[in-house]
């Protein structure tokens, strides 16, 4: 099953790019948000791919120098240290993962040239060359780096980020959701354990069932939604409350409302984190303080019903 985040991240893109068209077809808007859903996995298999691919780089450049008896590239020996990265081995000897990544289109192949051009980059990174120059590391800091190394691509690098534009079209959109995934991934793998593939598991019908059903409920319900907002916004001016803190606000209290088996806390924490990512600074504040002024009104008048003990405390 894929990150209940991931999916209602996916979600958040479609009704928003959906708000802002006049006459939008919600069933061309759902077919979308279901191909894009496969593209963006590809996406994340793809960079979750990327330490394994210049470790390999780095591995092959070296054995032809050795090989040749000729000095060793400076920017290539200055990073031999993530040879050893653990976490890198975790990943490149996972059977599913191998698996996997063999189905997506786009492969790492004939990039020597842009290996060579990023490790450039990287070597003059502090954070890095602090790590590379130690011989030994902790499985944490193995984590910490790589999840450095995908920040600063993400971020920094107009190289990387024109390299994966030309494969992926949706790359622009989905950034921030891979960058965010790949993160937790980092962040889930365990010493000798294998349970992040959990994460890369897609579950056709339980994640696709969820992702619909998030989209058609907050198309379907817009009005209801919509209303309870305006109930606790009427100080506001509603042209000036931001579409993204709309929808966000309106996915939540969808979910509040007709998803009985998540928990409200799960809900409201889950669209606030999203909101971090996506919204301004201010907005997880104000969208905290408007669902939570809402989420007591439901509770009084008995409308949030969940099938589970502790679901709605």
């Amino acid at each position: 099953m894929l990150n209940r985040r991931f999916l209602r991240m996916k979600a958040f893109q479609a009704l928003y790019s959906f708000s802002q068209e006049e006459k939008a077809d919600p069933a061309s808007f759902r077919k979308r948000l279901v191909d894009n859903l496969t593209k963006t996995y590809n996406l994340y298999l793809f960079i979750l791919s990327f330490p394994v691919e210049l470790k390999a780089y780095i591995q092959t450049e070296l054995e032809i120098q050795q090989a040749k008896f000729i000095p060793s590239d400076e920017a290539i020996s200055s990073l031999k240290a993530l040879l050893n990265n653990q976490v890198i081995t975790l990943i490149e000897n996972n059977a599913a993962f191998k698996e996997k990544i063999k189905k997506v289109p786009a492969q790492w192949s004939n990039s020597n040239e842009f290996f060579k051009n990023i490790l450039a980059e990287l070597r003059n990174h502090k954070s890095i060359s602090d790590y590379c120059s130690s011989e030994t590391h902790t499985f944490q800091e193995d984590k910490v780096i790589l999840g450095t190394i995908i920040e600063l691509l993400f971020s920094e690098s107009e190289l990387f980020d024109s390299y994966v534009e030309e494969l992926f079209y949706n790359w622009e959109d989905d950034q921030v959701l891979v960058l965010t995934t790949i993160q937790k991934t980092f962040s889930s793998i365990k010493d000798e354990s294998s349970a992040f593939i959990a994460q890369m598991h897609l579950d056709e019908e339980e994640d696709l069932k969820f992702l619909k059903n998030i989209f058609d409920l907050c198309l379907q319900h817009n009005s209801v939604l919509l209303e309870l907002v305006s109930l606790k916004t009427q100080n506001w001016d509603q042209e000036r409350i931001a579409v993204v803190d709309m929808v966000l606000m309106k996915m939540a209290l969808c979910e509040l409302l007709y998803f009985p088996f998540i928990p409200v806390k799960v809900t409201i924490n889950e669209y606030l984190e999203i909101a971090k990512l996506y919204s301004t600074p201010n907005s997880h504040g104000f969208i905290n303080g408007i669902l939570d002024k809402i989420q007591l009104d439901l509770r009084k008048d008995n409308r949030i019903q969940k099938m589970g003990r502790g679901l709605v405390d």
